[in-house]
């Protein structure tokens, strides 16, 4: 059985490459595994000061809402159309971690995701998730682009 990892995070990009896989590389039998990596990042003003429990607290809760969400979405896609598969939530790690992670836990042959194209001077600032999961992957990974809206 082939097992194929699709990262996920709610933008038009991911969307795009799940359905681009399911029209090019999908089969039946195929398990598929949704992950998506939450970024959430807890602010809680500066050290030393006193925290705003209520502030910590919304923001714990939208994050949380956030990734339940997506991953709801995630498993009516599957549901919709009569995949078999399941999401995955990695949490506490970058993206492109939380990927690599997920894709040596659930023992995948293949890596798809989708690509922001960032400019080279944004690539340099904030680096690239698909950059460094094609670099560090263990398995063959697909980045799929969307085409360019003119």
């Amino acid at each position: 059985m082939r097992r194929h990892l699709i990262a996920i995070d709610g933008k038009k990009q991911a969307n795009f490459a799940f359905d681009w896989y399911l029209e090019n590389v999908w089969r039946d039998g195929d398990q598929v595994v949704l992950v998506y990596c939450s970024p959430f990042q807890l602010h809680i003003g500066i050290p030393g000061a006193a925290v705003n429990v209520e502030l910590v607290s919304k923001q714990v809760k939208e994050a949380k809402d956030k990734a339940e969400a997506i991953l709801q979405t995630g498993n009516e896609m599957l549901r919709n159309r009569g995949i078999k598969g399941y999401t995955v939530m990695k949490t506490g790690v970058k993206p492109e971690e939380g990927v690599m992670q997920a894709a040596e836990e659930e023992k995948v042959n293949h890596i798809f995701m989708g690509t922001r194209d960032l400019s080279t001077l944004q690539r340099a600032l904030v680096g690239s998730v698909s950059t460094y999961v094609v670099r560090h992957a263990k398995v063959p990974v697909t980045i799929v682009k969307m085409p360019h809206e003119h």
